[in-house]
């Protein structure tokens, strides 16, 4: 029988996914829509396709997470074995963390596109609409090429007590490649654009006009605003960090591993997904126009009172 603990993690996480999924979707569909119908500066059209880009991933990514803690759950409770559906199984573990690494990939983006806008403005070609729309397919090619080493050392196993492939934390080297290639990279491109920016910006002169500063400050604020919530997202991932180590130190991985797992990364994409709109000024507006405009406004009581009715 599948432990409580467990089960109350994984059901969780289910409620979790399901809800970022709609949410997702929702908001998807309002971009989307507004891009479509409406001129918008070029900048904006950026923006919201670094919008798409990572709402896109998040709902590939939560979908996967759901469908492992589905497994789980169906495999404890009825011995539903999937392990018969192999290729789809290898799969799911192989393009879990290309997804999530695309993710943080997506904030690399948002990141460097600020970069060029201060520090190279009079390259156009690097704020060009075009560049942000192939940028994402290129960065999913680059880690699917890097990842594949779990599928040469064959990593991705079956996991018979959570009824799902992925690599085990008993599998250290390949859980620290994972994580290097995952997080590690994207992290280090997104300081080094931090540190580059603050460093042009400190040896900026005088001489520049008040709205150009204006805006420089604001493309750094932003920057720095991705960092936080790469940082944010990166303190989730300290559970997997304890079970990674205990596991390499004890050569056995604790049942509540995965659990535990999962459970922090889908808090992690409910952030990124409202994070996302309270630091986009362009989305957030967007959800409040629609907010007001489906909100329901009671009329004042004086106000019936006033009406004349017809006697």
């Amino acid at each position: 029988m599948m432990n409580q603990v467990a089960f109350i993690l994984c059901l969780t996480t289910l409620i979790i996914c399901s809800v970022s999924c709609l949410f997702s979707c929702a908001i998807l569909i309002c971009v989307i829509h507004h891009l479509c119908h409406n001129r918008l500066q070029q900048e904006d059209r950026i923006i919201f396709i670094h919008c798409i880009n990572i709402y896109s991933l998040v709902l590939a990514y939560i979908g996967i997470i759901a469908s492992f803690n589905i497994q789980t759950v169906l495999g404890n409770l009825y011995e539903y074995d999937l392990n018969s559906s192999w290729p789809w199984c290898i799969f799911a573990g192989y393009i879990t963390p290309i997804l999530i690494g695309c993710i943080y990939w997506a904030f690399v983006n948002q990141a460097f596109f600020r970069l060029c806008r201060v520090v190279y403005p009079s390259i156009r070609w690097l704020q060009s609409y075009q560049l942000y729309i192939i940028l994402p397919f290129i960065e999913l090619v680059f880690s699917c090429i890097l990842m594949s080493l779990i599928l040469f050392l064959h990593s991705v196993v079956y996991l018979p007590t959570d009824y799902y492939c992925f690599v085990p934390f008993t599998n250290v080297y390949s859980m620290l490649w994972l994580a290097f290639n995952g997080y590690g990279n994207q992290i280090g491109v997104l300081s080094f654009i931090y540190i580059r920016i603050t460093i042009f910006l400190r040896r900026q002169t005088n001489t520049q006009t008040l709205i150009v500063r204006q805006r420089q400050e604001r493309d750094f604020l932003i920057i720095r605003r991705i960092l936080i919530i790469a940082g944010v997202l990166i303190s989730l991932g300290i559970p997997a960090i304890v079970f990674l180590v205990t596991a390499f130190i004890t050569h056995e991985e604790h049942p509540l591993t995965f659990p535990f797992f999962w459970f922090f990364i889908s808090i992690s994409m409910i952030c990124i997904c409202l994070s996302t709109i309270i630091f986009t000024p362009q989305l957030k507006k967007i959800v409040v126009k629609i907010i007001q405009h489906n909100r329901v406004i009671p009329l004042n009581s004086s106000l019936i009172g006033s009406i004349p009715t017809r006697q």
